[in-house]
């Protein structure tokens, strides 16, 4: 017999537990579905701006200090450094601490809670096929559920995107960026570090990272791939500019990251992409948690109003999408293009007077403060 649902979530990580504690706290009957059993590996960063801890607290309850007690924020750092390979660009303190997370854990507690709000979670379960327009979901081992709406929240290669007939899938592809990481004790690192590092003006559209995380360090690259560019000589490369001793790097990861292919239309008939899915990540530092969470929040609220008034959800998610997210998403691109090809042109000295002529607004942009529109005062409506 097939299991009905108000609505079925795709994908349990940030963006899926962000719509299904949303639709759960407001009685409604949610089925989280996810390939992984938690708590699963996943290749992020982890940095948590000021507009993302505000929005995990206006979802989930969790603070910065609650987070720092079950050992899920691992350090924070007023400071930044933006580096070339020969010289330091840019640094400075910010008006608000980064927070670096352990996403394992982060990913953890929040579908956790998206379990204790009563949603019903099965883990290890994948989804192979979905119906918009039945509202049907088919699992890898046969058995069907519907759901009223769907949300697809599984990630950058999103079988619930695949449904979709007028997605652009190859200039998603052209806009997916390919992303290496690794983790290594901050003891096996050649200097101390002390705050998030971007190695910039090694890639024509991408950026490096080194960022605190407890006593390791993470360290990676991300970008878009040219038919010349072979990423991993590339992060050999960059490991050896850092002075990384490759015997201390025992695993070494790749996953793909939306970078520019964001959509402006994630509807179709009963069901909506989120996060990853539909390509909701900042393009130029590639930030993706608060975008996820945030899209997540957006479609759970959508559904349920729509659920309450009889309504279709699609119009409103949508409406807050570009109403809130892609002007922020655009302005992002539009500047990443401006600044890859001024580095291009004029050197990375060019980033350097960029960010130095306005350090604190600038920082107040990445933070959410500001919008990447202008730098115009941002108004999040939450």
């Amino acid at each position: 017999m097939t299991e009905n649902f108000d609505t079925i979530v795709c994908g349990g990580s940030l963006a899926g537990s962000a719509a299904a504690v949303t639709l759960a706290r407001q009685g409604r009957s949610v089925l989280v579905l996810d390939k992984a059993e938690f708590p699963r590996t996943k290749l992020c960063g982890g940095l948590l701006t000021w507009k993302t801890v505000r929005l995990l607290d206006h979802l989930f309850g969790e603070t910065p200090e609650t987070l720092r007690e079950q050992g899920i924020v691992k350090y924070v750092s007023d400071q930044y450094s933006i580096r070339s390979f020969t010289s330091t660009l840019a640094e400075g303190t910010l008006s608000y601490p980064f927070h670096l997370t352990d996403r394992v854990e982060l990913d953890n507690r929040l579908l956790h809670l998206v379990r204790q709000a009563g949603a019903h979670v099965r883990e290890g379960e994948e989804v192979v096929r979905c119906d918009p327009e039945s509202g049907e979901v088919h699992l890898k081992d046969g058995r069907i559920f519907r759901g009223r709406y769907i949300i697809g929240a599984d990630g950058a290669h999103s079988t619930v995107r695949a449904s979709f007939p007028e997605v652009n899938l190859r200039a998603m592809r052209r806009f997916t960026a390919a992303t290496i990481e690794v983790k290594i004790a901050a003891a096996d690192y050649p200097e101390p570090v002390d705050r998030p590092i971007l190695y910039i003006g090694f890639l024509d559209a991408g950026y490096g990272w080194v960022f605190p995380n407890g006593d390791h360090l993470l360290v990676g690259i991300c970008g878009l791939r040219r038919r010349d560019t072979h990423f991993a000589k590339l992060f050999r490369t960059y490991l050896d500019v850092l002075g990384v001793d490759p015997a201390v790097i025992t695993h070494q990861r790749g996953h793909p990251l939306p970078y520019g292919s964001f959509l402006h239309d994630p509807v179709h008939a009963n069901a909506m992409l989120v996060g990853d899915a539909g390509g909701y990540v900042e393009p130029l530092f590639g930030e993706g948690i608060f975008y996820a969470l945030c899209t997540g929040m957006y479609a759970g609220q959508a559904v349920a109003q729509g659920l309450k008034n009889g309504t279709a959800p699609g119009p409103e998610y949508l409406r807050r999408l570009h109403r809130t997210i892609l002007p922020e998403l655009n302005g992002s691109n539009t500047l990443r293009w401006f600044l890859f090809r001024a580095m291009k042109l004029f050197g990375s000295g060019a980033i350097s007077r960029f960010v130095n002529l306005g350090a604190g607004p600038l920082g107040d942009m990445v933070h959410g403060k500001r919008s990447y529109h202008w730098l115009k005062k941002k108004d999040w409506d939450f």
